[in-house]
């Protein structure tokens, strides 16, 4: 059975204006087990001190952020990595502060995409890739987002260019693209590059098409993509000034969204998303929110794994056996911002 490629204009959301905790939450034995794994959902950047209090403990030392951060949701977009990559120091002390299965989607260097606009830049794409290959099994696709005026009528030529380079050299990593130009939000570039193996980030942004019918035909066409990279990033102009507390519930939105996760769950599509804070006002609450309708379909993981402890009354991640597992099995109960 295909994806279904139309917009559910009847799916009714279940979500209330203040989400059930998920840490009560029932698991249900009937989900299909092998969705397991399949979704990966988390903020964009986990570096707000604004959180504090709200979502981080009041105390918490900055350089412990990560590791809160990681207790609670299983991936991050990394967008530091825009203005500079990471010395390779720093990616090993990501890795080191997270439980294992927890992943970085590393947004590419803006040298590469803003200011070379991908000419002359393969000594950039290759260090940028060389830190994706570094984090290992940590790594989530890549993000290489272009300028809005990088266009195909412009640019067309260099970009086809810089993308069939690029495709030989992922040699199993992964890559999502996002494009900002109109002319390039098209079916046929789309399957270019699904085609090279890489594939188009889905993005929710006011002022945007929304690009999820278009995805889902051109992989239905073929080849299947193994994955997709979402970015629900909202009113970014006049949205939610503030990261504090969720002021634009978009319930509806969110229902969506979690129809269309699972339909691409199902198809083995390994599904990473990132909330921004402007989407609805402050992002963990978003993902809580997203999570909370996605459970009642697609089975978690127990997160953190076991083995794997935060331990907030010391500052830092511990492997500790035996650790404080929620009692009932609750494999969602660490999305409890509570």
């Amino acid at each position: 059975m295909g994806i279904s490629s139309s917009d559910s204009t009847e799916y009714t959301s279940t979500t209330s204006l203040s989400p059930v905790p998920l840490s009560e939450t029932s698991i249900g034995t009937d989900k299909p087990q092998s969705l397991v794994g399949l979704v990966s959902v988390g903020t964009s950047s986990w570096n707000f001190p604004d959180w504090k209090g709200v979502f981080y403990p009041q105390a918490l030392p900055n350089k412990m952020m990560l590791q809160f951060y990681a207790s609670r949701f299983q991936s991050v977009e990394v967008n530091t990595s825009f203005y500079a990559l990471p010395k390779p120091t720093t990616l090993i002390q990501w890795v080191e502060s997270v439980p294992p299965g927890f992943t970085f989607a590393l947004k590419a260097p803006r040298t590469i995409t803003h200011e070379k606009r991908l000419v002359n830049c393969q000594s950039e794409m290759l260090s940028y890739l060389d830190a994706l290959r570094s984090l290992g099994e940590a790594a989530a696709p890549g993000l290489l987002q272009l300028p809005p005026n990088l266009s195909r009528q412009q640019n067309g030529r260099d970009l086809a260019r810089f993308l069939d380079w690029v495709a030989p050299e992922l040699s199993g990593l992964r890559l999502a693209v996002e494009v900002r130009s109109a002319d390039l939000m098209t079916p046929a570039f789309t399957e270019f590059l699904l085609d090279r193996k890489m594939t188009l980030t889905l993005v929710d942004r006011i002022k945007t098409p929304d690009l999820f019918s278009m995805w889902v035909d051109a992989a239905e066409a073929g080849p299947m993509p193994n994955f997709c990279l979402i970015r629900w990033i909202g009113d970014d102009q006049d949205g939610p000034s503030g990261n504090q507390e969720m002021t634009n519930p978009r319930d509806e939105d969110l229902g969506l969204w979690a129809k269309r996760i699972l339909q691409l769950a199902q198809r083995g599509i390994s599904v990473y998303g990132y909330m921004h804070n402007p989407y609805e006002g402050h992002s963990p609450a978003s993902v809580q929110r997203l999570v909370t309708e996605l459970v009642a379909e697609i089975p978690f993981p127990i997160w953190p794994p076991e083995g794997w402890q935060w331990s907030e009354a010391e500052g830092e991640s511990q492997g500790k056996k035996g650790s404080e597992q929620n009692s009932n099995g609750n494999q969602l109960s660490l999305f409890d911002l509570t």
